[in-house]
């Protein structure tokens, strides 16, 4: 009977271990260059509040599709997206007609992000935003609120414009959406109390809303109470 010879094994093992690790290795370059790419995106980015010229927001959507020439990130396209939106609300644009281009832009790439990484709520509640600008239709809009709620109830810095901006549309919403809007509202008081206050005081008729919310928390309701009566004996 043969024996199998030790060294052919290790000689198998080690052939295997270099397949593998060039696998690896072509799996990484790609993402490590496109990374590369990104790293001036990444840098408008985190300038954003700047009043940055429009050849800066250029060139970051030039340097993002050369990323993405590489290797299709959902975070790429999610950038993308923020940057042609900011672009587009530049006052030397041009025409109407170039910034609605420009929006139709963002959508595609919104979309392609979250086609990529759907468990995204700030990609939704973008996409209801654009949607919103584009004058898509209203069943549209709510169905990617929707799904922002969804993919992520507790967000602290979505929770606020995320509510005001979706209760332009609670007069359409179906139960669901209006428990998922009430559910919010917790969340908002935990989080930004005071801006919450401010949003009810500019929509008195939700008081009711923040009440239902607020039911199993009776002490948090007094202090919204109070601090709503007192915002509004300031600016009556």
């Amino acid at each position: 009977m043969l024996k199998a010879n030790p060294l052919v094994n290790e000689r198998v093992i080690a052939g295997l271990g270099v397949i593998v690790c060039c696998c690896l290795l072509l799996l990484a370059v790609p993402r490590f260059v496109a990374s590369l790419y990104a790293l001036y995106p990444d840098a408008t980015l985190k300038q954003m509040q700047e009043d940055l010229p429009a050849a800066v927001y250029e060139k970051s959507i030039a340097h993002l599709a050369l990323a993405l020439s590489w290797h299709e990130k959902s975070d790429y396209w999610q950038s993308q997206a923020i940057i042609y939106l900011t672009l587009s609300n530049k006052s030397s644009l041009p025409a109407p007609e170039k910034r609605l281009d420009l929006l139709k832009t963002v959508q595609a790439s919104i979309i392609h992000g979250l086609k990529l990484s759907p468990v995204d709520p700030y990609g939704w509640f973008r996409l209801a935003a654009v949607d919103s600008l584009l004058k898509s239709p209203s069943q549209q809009i709510i169905n990617a609120l929707r799904l922002s709620f969804y993919a992520g109830r507790v967000e602290p810095e979505l929770v606020l414009p995320r509510l005001a901006f979706s209760y332009i549309y609670y007069p359409e919403f179906n139960e669901e959406m209006q428990a998922l809007w009430k559910k919010q509202l917790p969340v908002a008081w935990a989080f930004q109390p005071q801006q919450l206050v401010s949003f009810i005081a500019l929509h008195t008729e939700a008081k009711s809303l923040v009440e239902e919310a607020l039911a199993n928390a009776p002490d948090d309701w007094k202090k919204f109470s109070l601090a709503l009566e007192i915002v509004l004996k300031k600016n009556p």
